[in-house]
């Protein structure tokens, strides 16, 4: 891979100023000379480093590791090749990823601490916020890709199904329920039931579920992560429903899980922008979130 100094600090002046006009101003070259260094260098790596859909001109993940691979190995073009080549492959470079706190400090913290003690030069930070911010903060350029519950609408962004959880029933060691092979949304809700905050999509689907079957209710309390739940649920407050990889990590002891007698599914999206979904290290992180 053959990447000179030149096609560096103009790719870094692209960059910084979002902008291919603006980065030819600066240098005092022309515009077409810029798009065409940056089109060269998208060849070489095999990667996109600026969404240019409609009139935006905004870096990729891509494009953030190089220029944090940049900044950090100015002493040597050697250096900058290596982390080049580690981008192209996925293994090396940033991913900024927000997600809903249902599926945040389970299966997107695990998949990303699994890649990262594998590629010592993969970084993957996590926000946490709910389904809307998540959505906003990937349409302003802030977050890479989003895990969360819904496909949006949206001509700017694509999503890949992650997996379908089929949510199981989470009770106490000592409910009178853990006696049945099998439990139905009418028999679970006959108790105190702990569930996720009213914004949450997991919590509206398991809502619709039990008003298409007519079936009161009483939510004893609420909690912003499956975790927390899981520790109302083994302390006795209430019922739950919940996703069985997550109850896995607690005790058979302390929780009881069953089967739940209903249609209910909970989707997991990743989404993303079309060039980065396109890039290797998005790619890796999906492939490694399906597998978890």
């Amino acid at each position: 891979m053959r990447i000179t100094a030149r096609q560096i600090e103009l790719f870094q002046m692209a960059y910084r100023h979002r902008s291919t006009r603006k980065a030819a101003d600066a240098l005092h070259i022309s515009q077409p000379a810029i798009s065409r260094v940056v089109a060269e260098l998208e060849a070489e790596i095999g990667v996109q480093l600026f969404d240019r859909a409609g009139r935006r001109f905004e870096p990729t993940a891509a494009a953030h590791s190089l220029s944090a691979a940049i900044r950090s190995h100015y002493y040597g073009i050697d250096r900058v090749v290596e982390a080049v080549s580690m981008i192209a492959r996925g293994t090396g470079g940033m991913l900024n990823v927000v997600a809903q706190p249902a599926v945040a400090d389970t299966l997107v913290a695990r998949t990303a601490a699994n890649l990262m003690a594998q590629h010592d030069k993969l970084r993957i930070d996590i926000d946490i916020m709910g389904e809307r911010e998540c959505l906003a903060m990937l349409r302003s350029g802030n977050a890479d890709c989003a895990v969360i519950c819904s496909s949006p609408r949206d001509t700017g962004l694509v999503s890949t199904l992650i997996r379908e959880i089929k949510p199981v029933a989470a009770l106490p060691a000592d409910d009178p329920l853990v006696a049945k092979a099998e439990v139905t949304l009418r028999e679970l809700a006959q108790g105190d039931l702990v569930m996720l905050p009213s914004d949450s999509p997991f919590r509206k689907a398991l809502e619709l579920e039990l008003a298409k079957a007519r079936i009161p209710f009483n939510v004893r309390a609420e909690a912003r992560t499956q975790s927390a739940l899981m520790e109302f649920i083994i302390s006795g407050v209430g019922r739950g429903v919940i996703d069985p990889q997550t109850a896995a990590l607690f005790s058979k002891a302390a929780l009881v899980l069953r089967p739940l007698k209903s249609s209910l599914v909970w989707p997991v999206n990743l989404v993303s922008s079309a060039s980065t979904m396109d890039l290797p290290i998005t790619r890796l992180f999906v492939d490694a979130l399906v597998k978890s």
